[in-house]
């Protein structure tokens, strides 16, 4: 109880500082508003205005850069303490000005918001940071009703509202306001620590360490010392005015420091993990932390370090922290995270689609409205990141405003689309060349308004095209495609003569094309067109390369077939993987349909028998019944298990070779001794399958006519070789009548599973002595190819 009582206290004495001091910020924004004019001392005493903030009063009342104060509130100059501490003239009541055309001027400042503050001053001084510390401090409090427990998102909301307090208090810092000025040198260079703390808290999930200890410690530390000098100096009279650019440096190469590391480390971190699971974590929050701080320290934290004027106001580039909330609100609440990558194409294509129409736009938005004199290459920049960043969103806006209202708008567009899937249904059913070519004419017609559709047959070999007739139009298309034909390419679109031809197929030296004639409108195919056009081609030349398998695999088998020499590999490893399809096939079937069945009726047996009273004789009757229906049962799962071992890849062949050896010995009369080395590396399912097969084989084999008392089995890998050997001390056989026995003793099957295995298979026997049987399997096999340059495997069905 204490711990929490604890916790709670600190956390309710959090809230009263932090309120307090903003209801203190908020009254100084509305009581003073800010003038605005940072002044720099010349060698001859002399004040003269070095920069102007945006939306003050300083730019209201005409004040303008080389401007002299000559007098504040009818009092010298140097006798002003916002003067003496900041350079600043912050809360004068009036000033005595000598504008650069030496014509004087009294300017007097109001007190307290009136009609002489535009909208745009309220805009960035009050409004816009006003509303960022409530998102900032709304995402804060979500954070801790959902995920209070968690120490990242604790430290997370510190991250939160120290940006918002900050950003908050720039305007009461404007002000030379001592609270105003202590929250944004003492919190804002604690803004990367936090980070960092947090990215330390938040990877423990995942064991990795952002940033060591002792590097965060020294940099906190660091930290630490200039906030203590920013303390002195605001708070006190102990230094001169001499120390306030030492401090302004020493504050801002804290910021400048922390951000700096919290890059570096991001960097290493996406780095190292950027071919791991971390790799999208680390792109989006270096990313977010580019995109948050590099306006800031770019364009005003770089030129205050160099004593230069802000090149864009800090209300501006303070408005890029929102992608902070967002993002690691998003990463503490979310259990998927957005795909990066896309995103980062598209930001790749939209920053340098937009980058020449925004240099473009700046420049004359700089010719037309910043034509002064006085104007820089400062406020150009200014001008090209505003239209440069705008046009960005813009294209990203577009492409959304695509996604979801174009379909809708310009339904036309999207009949192509339609077009693809009623065509790519279609071509699921197509088991003919015939076929594809209708589909494809049907859905050509339906939408292109064109002169003919013709289906091209170019031999490369013969140097000839057909079918074509005597028209001029037919013999240009025909020469130009012999002219090609070296270059053609399965699946590509091209331009002929007379309209569009796509190549939507090839057989051996034959090339199938597509010729798409002249529009009837007489106009060209626009992009849309062409681009489904395309796609169609791709689609086509992908069922057609199926068909010709297809085609070649019959073609192959008939010549197989037609031979009168031994069965070729291939085709014995084709019907064998057919074979055990089928087994598997009909396992299932038997498992989910008679099985079932069975056990059904004798649930319902069983629950007649214990519900209702019956007499003895019918109760002996039923119980038989029972015990028939176990039986079948038990034959039918044994007949399953048969047809389809359960498991056998998982397993492994050593534990499936022990699997039926143990299921054999519980119904044989003879022992088996099992002798077997591991696998290394794991073999294939065909193999584990053939091996469960001949050791199937074999074991019932000695069980019908070997009367062996000992069956001896050794399995092993020697140098790529797959070692298998049986043995049995059985009244053996003459090896030189043995092809009589193969058909009925199952040999002949085994025979041909190690054959086409592309292995050797040996048998030793004598009458009396047993039988012997050695097979030798590469443990890597060759790949067949057919006469057609096709891989063999790629007909086998696994």
């Amino acid at each position: 109880m204490r711990p929490t009582l604890l916790n709670r206290s600190i956390a309710i004495l959090f809230l009263a500082v932090f309120l307090a001091s903003l209801f203190y910020l908020t009254a100084v924004i509305v009581r003073v508003p800010s003038i605005g004019a940072v002044l720099i001392k010349e060698s001859d005493d002399r004040y003269i205005v070095k920069s102007i903030e945006p939306a003050g009063q300083a730019e209201v009342k005409g004040i303008r850069v080389g401007d002299q104060i000559l007098t504040i509130n009818g009092e010298p100059v140097n006798e002003f303490r916002n003067v003496i501490k900041y350079n600043s003239i912050e809360n004068a009541d009036n000033i005595l000005l000598l504008h650069r055309n030496n014509v004087q001027q009294e300017i007097a400042f109001a007190k307290g918001w009136t009609g002489d503050h535009s909208l745009w001053e309220l805009l960035i001084q009050l409004y816009i940071p006003g509303i960022s510390l409530v998102i900032f401090c709304a995402f804060s409090g979500f954070l801790y009703v959902k995920r209070r427990n968690d120490k990242a998102v604790i430290v997370l909301i510190l991250f939160f509202i120290s940006i918002g307090i900050s950003y908050y208090s720039s305007a009461a810092s404007y002000r030379s306001d001592p609270v105003g000025i202590t929250v944004i040198y003492v919190i804002l260079p604690t803004i990367p620590l936090l980070f960092m703390s947090f990215m330390n808290i938040y990877l423990q999930r995942f064991d990795v360490q952002f940033i060591s200890k002792q590097v965060l410690q020294a940099l906190f530390g660091a930290v630490g010392l200039v906030g203590i000098a920013s303390l002195l100096y605001i708070w006190t009279d102990l230094f001169s005015i001499k120390m306030y650019s030492y401090v302004e440096m020493a504050f801002s190469g804290t910021v400048l420091l922390g951000n700096l590391v919290c890059v570096i480390m991001l960097i290493r971190k996406f780095l190292k993990h950027r071919k791991t699971k971390l790799s999208s974590l680390f792109t989006i929050t270096l990313i977010s932390h580019l995109v948050a701080f590099t306006p800031f320290t770019a364009f005003n934290l770089i030129p205050q370090i160099f004593g230069q004027n802000q090149i864009v106001p800090a209300a501006f580039t303070a408005l890029f922290l929102f992608v902070l909330p967002i993002v690691y609100f998003y990463l503490s609440t979310s259990n998927q995270l957005f795909d990066i990558d896309f995103i980062l194409t598209r930001f790749k294509y939209y920053t340098a689609l937009a980058f020449i129409p925004a240099v473009i736009v700046a420049a004359l938005v700089a010719f037309v409205l910043l034509g002064e004199k006085d104007s820089s290459w400062t406020a150009w920049f200014g001008v090209f990141f505003v239209i440069y960043i705008g046009m960005t969103l813009f294209l990203y806006a577009k492409e959304q405003i695509d996604q979801r209202f174009r379909p809708k708008l310009f339904k036309a567009m999207y009949s192509y689309q339609d077009s693809l899937d009623r065509f790519s249904r279609k071509i699921a059913k197509i088991m003919k060349q015939g076929d594809l070519e209708s589909v494809l004419r049907q859905e050509i017609e339906s939408l292109l308004p064109v002169s003919r559709i013709t289906f091209l047959l170019v031999e490369q070999s013969e140097n000839t095209v057909y079918p074509i007739g005597d028209h001029p139009e037919e013999l240009i298309t025909a020469e130009f495609l012999l002219g090609t034909v070296n270059s053609l390419q399965v699946g590509e679109m091209m331009e002929l003569p007379y309209g569009l031809g796509l190549v939507i197929g090839r057989q051996r030296s034959r090339y199938h094309i597509l010729w798409i004639g002249l529009k009837t409108n007489h106009t060209r195919f626009n992009s849309d067109e062409l681009r489904w056009l395309k796609t169609m081609s791709n689609y086509s030349s992908i069922v057609f390369e199926n068909l010709y398998l297809i085609e070649g695999l019959i073609e192959d088998l008939e010549s197989e077939v037609r031979k009168e020499q031994t069965t070729s590999p291939w085709v014995l490893r084709l019907l064998f993987c057919l074979s055990e399809n089928e087994r598997r096939k009909l396992a299932a079937d038997l498992h989910d349909s008679a099985l079932q069945d069975q056990l059904l009726w004798y649930r319902k047996l069983e629950s007649i028998m214990m519900d209702h009273p019956i007499s003895s004789s019918l109760e002996h009757e039923l119980e038989e019944i029972k015990e028939g229906l176990l039986d079948v049962i038990h034959q039918i799962r044994e007949t399953c298990n048969e047809l389809r071992p359960p498991l056998l890849k998982e397993m492994g062949v050593v534990e499936a070779v022990e699997s039926i050896i143990e299921h054999t010995q519980m119904r044989v009369n003879f022992a088996v001794e099992f002798r077997a080395k591991s696998f290394i590396n794991p073999l294939n399912e065909e193999q584990i399958t053939a091996i469960y097969r001949i050791v199937q084989e074999l074991l019932r084999n000695a069980d019908k006519h070997s009367q062996a008392k000992l069956v001896i089995l050794e399995l092993e890998l020697r140098k790529g070789i797959i070692y298998f050997r049986y043995k049995d001390d059985g009244v053996g056989m003459d090896v030189n009548q043995m092809n009589v026995s193969f058909e009925h003793m199952g040999l002949s099957g085994i025979k041909e599973r190690v054959t086409g295995l592309e292995g050797d298979i040996s048998f030793y026997s004598q009458h009396g002595n047993g039988l012997e049987v050695v097979i030798l399997l590469p443990e890597k096999m060759t790949t067949g190819i057919s006469e057609r340059g096709i891989p063999r495997d790629s007909y086998l069905i696994s």
